[in-house]
């Protein structure tokens, strides 16, 4: 999906002497809403699987030991709480330092994507392989 999705609108830019890509020009007469994604089915969906991993069972698996069901919610919220504000805060930073590194480079995030879909994929062809000769990559 992330190859998809970095193929799917490319930034027009005109290329300056060194060879280097500039999307400066273009931005100041383009509407705003070229070049906008939406919100995805995909990445909701993908965010979901995520979320019912059965590897999270260890994680909240302290609220069942809690004395009364009251300290086990309120153990499952705080947790919930935390994990929004963990991982809302953790995207803040990547996206403001790519939106920062997109200036300075514009096709920076299409290559990124294109670099870190590769990765995933190989990593999984890499463990259905090892699997099938009886190794364990983790």
């Amino acid at each position: 999906m992330g190859i998809r999705e970095a193929s799917e609108v490319p930034a027009p830019c005109v290329v300056l002497e060194n060879g280097e890509c500039d999307v400066s020009g273009y931005e100041m007469i383009a509407s705003p809403s070229i070049g906008k994604k939406k919100f995805g089915f995909t990445t909701f969906a993908t965010g979901i699987v995520h979320g019912l991993q059965p590897d999270a069972l260890m994680m909240i698996l302290p609220a069942l030991a809690l004395p009364s069901r009251l300290a086990g919610a309120a153990f499952l919220f705080m947790f919930l709480i935390g994990t929004v504000f963990a991982m809302g805060s953790y995207t803040v930073f990547i996206g403001s330092c790519s939106q920062a590194l997109k200036e300075r480079v514009p096709r920076v995030t299409e290559k990124l994507t294109w670099a870190s879909s590769l990765v995933a994929m190989g990593l999984g062809v890499a463990i259905l392989i090892s699997e099938f000769f009886g190794l364990s990559l983790y």
